[in-house]
């Protein structure tokens, strides 16, 4: 998503409002605290980041190592269709050596060095090139939405997945395709509607399903990743910037996998086919524990409503293949001030990344993506909104608070009158030491075991206010305040 789309999202937030509402967070399986039980039964959290102003320059190895050292796992790389293809349409479309690809050199040199680290990789596809598009493009349109040809764009699948099948000359495999960005917002898929009828959501399918064939001819096992929706909406006709429509994100998953509004299924004449289902819970300015105003629009704390609209079209045989898909959070991000004067201060940056996380986990998310890893340099002729300050690094490199708390997320929530669970990721392999300060000492309070990178759940006894952190090894967490 670009600063556009930020500041619209910032837009509609500051003027429809936040309900302070928020949610309960008791853990469904807590160890109980003692002589040091293993955590590896906790179900696990991949972390990515994306940042194409960064992975994909010539600081790439700088910024790949500064995410590695931060325990990401898994690397976002957008690939611009239109921007990576000539102005003609390829002779041969699936053969990724045709002339026509030239330009993808620099997702290739992206993608190798993030695989030398041992990263996974997510391409994500957006944008066609002008003679994909279909007939009648409007003049205000943005370039490469309108009504994208689902043959072509499954041909360009397929081309990716022959490029990145570890046999083409000699780059890595990718095991991870992404179909589209935001396919709920009109700056990325045109029209939303046509007339009364929800289009987009129907086209998308068709789109989706062809790219999913186009990877799949070439690598069965690759994964294929289908939603990527944005958290915030519109009604019909009542678009918050004139002339950009926007779906509910509910609206537009309820319709691509033919769901009524109380998720009974219904005949679906084309069944969205998929491997992963992705959504964009951004919060912007707003904690991770308040929901958004519209039931239909879905921020980090709705996230629960993407599972069921997904099992919902599990348990009625509306998506292919059959059976379980996991759940991504495939963008998140909090604007930070400083440098921005409407962000958060650093402080709450940092504790709302953490807890956010924690309840993307608990609400089924088995991936986290965060936008970007360092806040964009300062441009005097954008508004503050249009600011790009969500990362875990300053503009100059320094770490801010956020950079602990997306290496070693930290989070406790009351779970009774003298209980208080835990949870947490570690960086490291080790024996986890849960502190409480006390007169002005940090005192272990219990331990738990658990490897590098996995993901610990836990309770430990404790009444009324506390300051509680994690240690382990010569890594210690942030700080989280209990009451």
């Amino acid at each position: 998503m670009g600063g556009a789309g930020k500041a619209r999202f910032v837009g509609h937030v500051k003027r429809q409002g936040l309900v302070a509402l928020l949610l309960a967070a008791v853990l469904t399986s807590a160890l109980l605290i003692g002589p040091a039980p293993s955590a590896h039964a906790a179900r696990g959290l991949t972390t990515g980041l994306i940042d194409d102003n960064l992975f994909t320059s010539s600081s790439r190895d700088l910024w790949l190592d500064r995410a590695e050292a931060a325990g990401t796992g898994l690397i976002r790389v957008n690939v611009p269709w239109r921007e990576v293809v000539a102005s003609s349409p390829p002779q041969n479309p699936t053969n990724p050596g045709d002339p026509a690809y030239a330009a993808m050199s620099n997702v290739d040199a992206t993608v190798a060095a993030a695989a030398a680290r041992g990263f996974d990789v997510l391409l994500t596809v957006s944008s066609a090139p002008d003679w994909a598009e279909g007939p009648g493009e409007p003049a205000d349109a943005t370039p490469g939405t309108w009504k994208p040809d689902a043959s072509a764009l499954g041909q360009f699948g397929q081309m990716l997945a022959t490029r990145y099948s570890g046999s083409y000359n000699g780059l890595p495999q990718v095991g991870y395709f992404e179909a589209w960005n935001e396919p709920n917002l009109s700056n990325y898929l045109a029209p939303q509607w046509a007339g009364t009828q929800l289009y987009s959501p129907v086209h998308y399918r068709e789109m989706l399903n062809a790219f999913y064939f186009g990877v799949k001819s070439v690598q069965p096992a690759a994964k294929v990743v289908g939603g990527a929706t944005a958290p915030f909406g519109d009604d019909r006709g009542q678009p918050f910037i004139p002339g950009k429509e926007r779906m509910r994100p509910m609206v537009f998953l309820r319709r691509m996998f033919c769901l009524r509004d109380n998720l009974k299924p219904y005949s679906c004449p084309t069944k969205p086919h998929l491997d992963i289902l992705s959504h964009h819970p951004v919060n912007i300015v707003k904690a991770p524990a308040r929901p958004a105003p519209n039931p239909d629009d879905v921020v980090v704390a709705d996230f629960h409503k993407v599972a069921a609209a997904l099992r919902a079209a599990e348990a009625g045989r509306n998506v292919v293949p059959g059976g379980f898909h996991p759940l991504w959070a495939s963008e998140i991000w909090w604007y930070t001030n400083p440098p921005n004067p409407i962000g958060v201060p650093l402080q709450k940056e940092a504790a709302w990344l953490e807890q956010g996380l924690y309840l993307l986990w608990k609400q089924g998310a088995q991936t986290v993506i965060n936008y970007q890893i360092r806040d964009n340099p300062p441009d005097p002729n954008l508004e503050p909104r249009q600011q790009v300050t969500t990362g875990i690094f300053f503009q100059d490199g320094t770490k801010k608070p956020a950079y602990t708390a997306w290496r070693f997320p930290f989070v406790t929530h009351r779970t009774s009158a003298t209980k208080v669970g835990v949870w947490g990721k570690s960086p490291v392999a080790g024996v986890v030491r849960i502190q409480q300060l006390s007169q002005g000492q940090w005192q272990t309070v219990g331990t738990l075991t658990a490897k590098q990178n996995e993901v610990f759940t836990s309770s430990i006894a404790q009444s009324g206010h506390a300051y509680l952190r994690a240690k382990v090894g010569l890594s210690t967490s942030l700080s989280w305040y209990q009451n």
